[in-house]
């Protein structure tokens, strides 16, 4: 049984949140009320993360009520993350069962907030995070035998951090009930003292209200309205897919510039690579012997790690991009038998109203959902592209390969676009 509640010392914990970047600024909350409003969403309860002054982007997380979690309770990954920065991942045992975290550059990827009744299940899902690379530390259970993971205990990690709470998205019925009473009760008092005065200027008002209605209906049918409101303006949603290079340009790019880069170096070995935002990040790890670092690369205060950063030729947005109906891109996935994992991501959020509109607001959504894709493959870029190379709509935004991992393979993650149902 899946859990939504966890249990680390005296305090209780929210699990198995869905977590989204949000660059809304001062927007963070409103944005999250309004991811969790949209339709297949049914998302009860949200949480903010603040960003930082070091640059790190807000957050906020989305939960149903269907699992246990309250209001004012607080989220485990949040407080957690907020602790420990950096790039990380850990599996902590706990009494209702085994919690998966997962952190990126200091932020909580969307499905890295996990609950694992089956312990088993846990373990491969950390295994498999590793396999992409790029993680700082990896904390696990002693008793798995993971090599150069960190069993420090989870009460000491946390520190009983409580500063991420969950918030309700919309009020609950009893709180709604005990406003609609003491607003009739307020409506009630101001309508008897209002009755009272207008008892005693009742023939005054019918004689002016009569004059006044005479002229308005002869203004109405001389001169045409100048209240109506405006037609809604035309809202257009930004077509992020359209002004991303193709995904078969960016595995390309990615494995054109490998053919510079020296896999091993006299004393020297890489340790790490990752093609992100139209650049390659690359690390050495020192060995035993002489060795100047690699041509380029920064070398640390302890002489003992090498990092250069190489920017990716070639990449252009691909423009004007027609997507597939997500029932088309669903029988691909499942004929082609993916080696990864596809999964929904919130819509995009609804444009703000503009400046003096008037009327009510309420545009349409876009046309068109998301899901997020992970791909692992032994090889870069053999097979790829009869399986998103040309595939309408699709964006890689990381890949990633760790040299000597546990597994030698690389990690490909983006998103689909498809059109709405």
């Amino acid at each position: 049984m899946t859990s939504g509640v966890v249990t680390v010392g005296r305090h209780r914990y929210a699990v198995g949140l869905y977590w989204e970047n949000s660059p809304g600024g001062g927007r963070v909350a409103q944005i999250a009320k309004e991811a969790a409003r949209q339709p297949g969403q049914q998302a009860d309860f949200y949480t903010v993360r603040p960003g930082n002054k070091d640059g790190r982007i807000p957050q906020f997380g989305l939960c149903a009520a269907d699992a246990g979690q309250e209001a004012g309770m607080p989220v485990f990954a949040g407080c957690l993350a907020n602790q420990i920065p950096g790039s990380w991942a850990g599996a902590f045992r706990l009494p209702e069962g085994t919690v998966v975290t997962i952190v990126r550059d200091d932020l909580i990827v969307p499905d890295g907030d996990l609950f694992f009744a089956d312990e088993a299940e846990a373990r491969d899902r950390l295994l498999q995070e590793m396999s992409f690379g790029g993680l700082r530390t990896v904390y696990a259970p002693e008793a798995w035998s993971i090599p150069g993971s960190d069993s420090i205990p989870i009460t000491l990690l946390l520190n009983e951090g409580q500063q991420i709470k969950l918030q309700r998205v919309a009020l609950p019925v009893s709180a709604k009930a005990v406003v609609g009473i003491v607003a009739a009760l307020f409506l009630i008092g101001v309508g008897a003292v209002w009755y009272y005065q207008e008892q005693a200027r009742s023939e005054e008002e019918a004689a002016r209200a009569a004059q006044e209605e005479a002229m308005r209906r002869s203004r109405a049918a001389m001169v045409p309205s100048l209240l109506t409101p405006p037609p809604p303006p035309e809202v257009k949603y930004n077509k992020r897919w359209e002004e991303e290079p193709p995904a078969f340009d960016v595995i390309m790019a990615c494995r054109n510039r490998l053919r510079d880069i020296p896999i091993a170096i006299q004393g020297w070995t890489l340790s790490s690579l990752r093609c992100e935002g139209g650049s390659m990040s690359l690390a050495w790890r020192r060995g035993t012997g002489a060795g100047l670092p690699p041509a380029g690369a920064v070398v640390d205060d302890t002489a003992s790690m090498a990092t250069q950063t190489i920017r990716l030729e070639g990449l252009k947005p691909r423009g004007e991009e027609a997507l597939l109906n997500i029932d088309d891109i669903t029988k691909r996935y499942m004929t082609q038998d993916w080696p990864g994992r596809i999964s929904r991501l919130p819509d995009d959020p609804l444009p703000t109203q503009p400046p003096g509109y008037v009327g009510e607001w309420n545009p349409r959504p876009p046309s068109w959902v998301k899901r997020s894709f992970t791909l692992s493959v032994p090889e870069l870029p053999a097979g790829l592209y009869g399986i998103i190379g040309n595939l309408p709509g699709a964006v890689v935004n990381s890949i990633s390969y760790t040299v000597g991992g546990l597994s030698s393979t690389w990690g490909i993650e983006g998103v689909i676009y498809e059109n709405r149902k």
